[in-house]
């Protein structure tokens, strides 16, 4: 059982308060956290508030100067320690997270993986933070579990083919509880929720060569196994088929890949574990961990993250009716966005990938989009991939995705988004496979530069 040094005083501050705003990230792994801590709150009679954010800049945070009561920051905070005591320091804080911490000393309560030997890229989550926070205030709200796993699937944490270190420890709890079951299966999107045709054609990550995006050749395909679109008059879906008619199914899938071009290291990712939400209806996407993920992700990402958190907090009717429709639209987007790129190609520098789509693909977008480019086979996987939009406020929003192949090399995103950034007067860090940074557009080429520099000292050193 988990037994770091901060754990005791965070659960003690929530214990000792009576009034808190719990501000989280707008992602995911930040709306199941957000709705963790909203749940040990409603259990204990606190009163409270959720807020979301992409992000806390100075405006941001005087804002926050406002809020009633005692402030818990989750998935978020954890790079702002300076800029918290600074604007804030009359508010008692509790920084619940798993980003690389500032600095390791703070006046106030700072939870977090990296100060005590684990690494928050995929040890462990924000939402799994808050969850062990949760459960040291009370046993009883070992329930949260599954939200947690869903955060840490939400935020790639098993993109090595299964859950590790201390998010086993979480998933053994939902297990204990029976709110959550773990197999190996097929990984791809959809297994729960989308008709067999569906799941096939509307893959884009893998992206499947003469499958994707045509219905017809996914209908052949699968008749080809003597599997049947329908049963009892119903479209069948992945999860209907027998254990033999799944086991064809992925091995033909498996030797078609391969004589269709899509890369091996691909390929190994079809199969890995897979997280089912057991008391949720079958079919729909909050059954699965990583269809649950997604459509939070959608939530937060066309800003209704809120809906998102009444989802997790139990929500079944209208929030759950909107972030479906939300969830649609989302992925036509991500879809487009593929087509977009590979319509307008990559430019590739000699250590990083770079897609610009200043202007054309949403900031809270162009860092899933750039995600997916590794699995629908735009770009190879030797390097980095760097995406670049343009928020609303005129600020440039960089992005970058990479592989465990790389960051097992060496490489660090966080870092190189945090020093290239500050090497044009923005702002940046992350997680060594995934981060992000914050520029003045005419400084664009020169971070581009510094950038490339950087990943090559990394993985040429």
């Amino acid at each position: 059982m988990v037994d770091f040094k901060g754990l005791e005083e965070a659960a003690s501050f929530v214990k000792a308060g009576n009034r808190f705003t719990v501000i989280g990230h707008y992602d995911a792994d930040g709306i199941t956290a957000s709705a963790i801590a909203g749940q040990m709150l409603k259990r204990m009679k606190k009163r409270f508030d959720i807020v979301t954010t992409k992000q806390l800049d100075e405006e941001r945070l005087k804002r926050l100067k406002k809020l009633e009561g005692d402030l818990i920051f989750v998935d978020i905070g954890s790079g702002t320690i300076s800029d918290l005591e600074e604007l804030l320091p009359d508010k008692n804080i509790c920084v619940i997270d798993h980003h690389k911490p500032e600095k390791r000393q703070s006046n106030f309560i700072v939870f977090n993986p990296h100060l005590f030997g684990y690494d928050g890229s995929n040890d462990v989550s924000g939402a799994g933070m808050t969850y062990f926070v949760a459960r040291e205030v009370d046993e009883r709200n070992k329930d949260l579990s599954k939200i947690a796993i869903v955060g840490a699937v939400g935020d790639m944490q098993d993109s090595k083919g299964r859950l590790l270190s201390l998010n086993r420890e979480i998933l053994a709890d939902g297990e204990s509880v029976s709110e959550i079951e773990s197999k190996i299966d097929i990984r791809l999107f959809g297994r729960q929720s989308r008709p067999l045709v569906k799941f096939l054609s509307y893959s884009s990550d893998p992206f499947l060569p003469g499958l994707t995006a045509d219905d017809e050749a996914c209908k052949r395909f699968i008749k080809s196994l003597g599997i049947p679109l329908y049963r009892d008059n119903k479209w069948l879906h992945y999860v209907d088929l027998s254990d033999d008619e799944k086991r064809r199914f992925i091995s033909a899938l498996y030797v078609y890949g391969r004589k269709n071009g899509v890369p091996d290291a691909v390929l190994k990712t079809l199969v890995g574990e897979v997280y089912e939400l057991v008391k949720e209806k079958e079919r729909t996407e909050l059954r699965d961990a990583k269809e649950f993920a997604t459509l939070l992700n959608a939530c937060g990402r066309h800003d209704k993250a809120m809906l998102g958190v009444e989802i997790c907090m139990g929500d079944r009717g209208e929030a759950y009716r909107k972030a479906s429709n939300l969830l649609q639209r989302h992925r036509k987007m991500l879809r487009d966005g593929i087509e977009w790129v590979q319509k307008h190609g990559v430019k590739e520098m000699k250590y990083i990938y770079v897609i610009d789509a200043s202007y054309v693909i949403k900031d809270t977008l162009i860092g899933v989009i750039s995600g997916m480019l590794y699995g629908a086979s735009v770009v190879r996987r030797d390097k980095p991939v760097i995406g670049i939009s343009v928020d609303n406020e005129g600020v440039m929003k960089i992005s970058s995705r990479a592989n465990w192949e790389l960051v097992r090399k060496g490489l660090d995103l966080g870092k190189v988004m945090r020093e290239a950034a500050e090497s044009v007067g923005g702002t940046g860090g992350g997680h060594n496979i995934a981060a992000g940074a914050s520029i003045r557009p005419e400084k664009k080429e020169q971070f581009l530069k510094k950038a490339n520099e950087l990943v090559r000292e990394q993985l040429f050193r």
